[in-house]
């Protein structure tokens, strides 16, 4: 055996090297396929952290809660581009801008974490809808490929809502500001005299001299008592 092994030597080292070098290669061949893997899925959960998601919706008014406004949100973590808004059945204005678009039809852009709010009509003119909104928009500009947003919007959610003051802190510091002004107002245009009472120069001479008698009648008092003793 060991005879066999030493005429065989080179051939046997050979042999060694040649499994070592095979299974270098399948190491490094499931190496690469790991490393493609991660490599893909890091992409796929960058590129999911990246995406804009643009919705709409229709909310009460935070001045007037019978009034309702229009709202297009970007809730994604990218811009979004060429945004296009369809409601079925078509939304409708108030009365008083029954000739214009309806707000936010198209956007050429909305920026992540942003939104956009405009007056839109009476809740009596929509109460009784349930809308099928689609929004589209592209992740690029000028870009071909869309991504696409439906769902079903019922007014009949807002039915018997009620507030009670403001919703909206802000709203709040706003009316009390109103009334300050208000308040203000004919007295600013000298319509209406404020009372007040004024400590002068006067009163305070009045109180000085008034103590000062008290001291001189507290020592008169004081000289009389001991005389008496």
């Amino acid at each position: 055996m060991i005879e066999f092994i030493t005429k065989h030597i080179d051939t046997i080292g050979i042999l060694i090297s040649a499994f070592a070098a095979l299974l270098t290669a399948v190491a490094t061949f499931f190496l690469w396929r790991v490393t493609r893997l991660l490599a893909d899925e890091t992409k796929r959960m960058v590129d999911a952290s990246a995406q804009p998601h643009v919705v709409v919706t229709l909310e009460p008014n935070p001045w007037v809660a019978f009034y309702f406004d229009i709202n297009i949100a970007n809730t994604g973590n990218a811009p979004a581009y060429n945004i296009e808004v369809l409601f079925d059945p078509p939304l409708v204005n108030a009365e008083h801008r029954i000739n214009r678009d309806i707000p936010f039809s198209n956007v050429s852009v909305l920026k992540n974490g942003h939104s956009l709010n405009s007056s839109l009509c009476k809740y009596e003119q929509i109460k009784d809808q349930v809308y099928l909104v689609s929004i589209s928009w592209s992740k690029h500009p000028g870009s071909s490929e869309r991504e696409k947003n439906e769902y079903s919007y019922d007014m009949a959610s807002f039915e018997g809502v009620s507030y009670l003051g403001a919703r909206n802190p802000m709203t709040q510091i706003a009316e009390q500001m109103k009334k300050l002004r208000e308040d203000w107002r004919p007295v600013s245009q000298g319509n209406k005299k404020i009372k007040s009472d004024v400590y002068s120069q006067d009163d305070r001479n009045e109180d000085l001299r008034l103590s000062e008698e008290r001291y001189r009648e507290f020592l008169r008092e004081r000289e009389q008592k001991k005389g008496n003793i």
